[in-house]
């Protein structure tokens, strides 16, 4: 497997950045830029497809059919189709340092349409959950420090006061399971160009059927109809699953993802996640701090954000700095000794 990476780094643990590509990645990359170069593709052929692949490579790591998956750009695209539908009625249960691609479209919901955002600690979101509750919106996943949210106990709390539950699972899809139909989780996006190890610009949304009902597709384009038409038609001729909300596909990067896509499915699903959280849960023990679950952890440093930089840089260690912290992240590349090394590394620095 390690033979398919080549980072050139002595230690890349920063996957919550950005993931490394396999070289099949690379590979499909150079081959779709060259027949852009020389005008010898045929889109239709050659790129589009690309998309239709990747929804049914995502479909397993999602845990939900490919007809519930729509293909975005980014998060924060599905996410404001959501914001689009709040209004003064409803009220949305989000953790207070959530990250902002989740986080901002709902606070332009309660700025322009009159929703009100309750911001409460990661850990108490299932505790915060009202009557008045109609939307709990969480990252599965922290990406500040790697904290696991509990996903069941959110939707325990949400189903009585019929809340819909929206989860960012972008530091959780392909380590961690997410389960979306068994979890009844109404909606779940993910950015693919970090743990999914796919190129920027390739992202995910499932949508329930409860949700495809009624939530309106204002992205649609040519790529939402079903049969696909260039000019003419209306909202007869939309898609009847999750396609519908599908945004035009900027073609390279999801050519590439296909093959990131296939690589983390030929690995079962339960070894990529016992060997990146076993790595994180590692440093943390060597560290002497308590592990997060998740394959990247938060370590806490006592030296500022230049000398925090200046000893990775010399160590020639690829990590997230953050103001009194160095965030650490795992994947399926990394091993034992990178772990070793980079603890190495930290524990002066603590």
């Amino acid at each position: 497997m390690l033979q398919l990476f080549d980072s050139g780094r002595r230690a890349y643990v920063d996957s919550a950045s950005y993931g490394l590509p396999p070289k099949p990645t690379v590979h499909a990359l150079q081959r779709a830029l060259a027949a852009w170069q020389a005008g010898t593709a045929d889109y239709e052929e050659d790129w589009e497809p690309a998309g239709d692949l990747c929804r049914a490579e995502i479909a397993p790591i999602l845990g939900a059919p490919a007809e519930e998956i729509a293909l975005l750009p980014a998060v924060s695209v599905g996410v404001g189709l959501v914001a689009a539908g709040l209004g003064p009625a409803d009220e949305i249960v989000v953790p207070d340092d959530e990250f902002h691609s989740l986080l901002l479209p709902l606070a332009a919901a309660a700025e322009r349409r009159g929703a009100v955002v309750r911001k409460v600690p990661f850990h108490e979101v299932a505790g915060a959950v009202t009557p008045r509750t109609t939307l709990v919106a969480t990252s599965h996943v922290r990406s500040n420090g790697g904290g696991v949210q509990d996903l069941d106990a959110v939707v325990s709390a949400a189903r009585p006061v019929g809340a819909r539950v929206l989860v960012d699972a972008t530091h959780a899809a392909g380590l961690l399971p997410i389960d979306a139909v068994a979890r009844g989780l109404d909606l779940v996006v993910a950015a693919a160009y970090k743990h999914l190890l796919c190129p920027r610009g390739v992202a995910f949304m499932r949508l329930s059927p409860g949700e495809q009902r009624s939530l309106v597709p204002v992205n649609a384009s040519w790529v939402s109809a079903d049969p696909r038409t260039y000019y003419g038609g209306g909202v007869e001729v939309l898609a009847s699953d999750a396609r519908r909300y599908d945004v035009s596909l900027a073609w390279h990067p999801w050519v590439g993802a296909v093959e990131s896509l296939r690589f983390l499915n030929a690995i079962p699903p339960d070894e990529r996640e016992r060997w990146t959280t076993g790595l994180a849960a590692e440093l943390a023990a060597r560290l002497g701090l308590r592990p997060t679950g998740s394959s990247f952890l938060g370590v806490p440093v006592a030296v500022g954000l230049d000398r925090l930089q200046r000893a990775f840089a010399e160590a020639d260690v690829a990590a997230a700095v953050r103001a009194g912290e160095a965030r650490i992240s795992f994947h399926v590349y990394n091993t034992p000794a990178d772990v070793e090394y980079v603890a190495g590394v930290l524990a002066p620095l603590m």
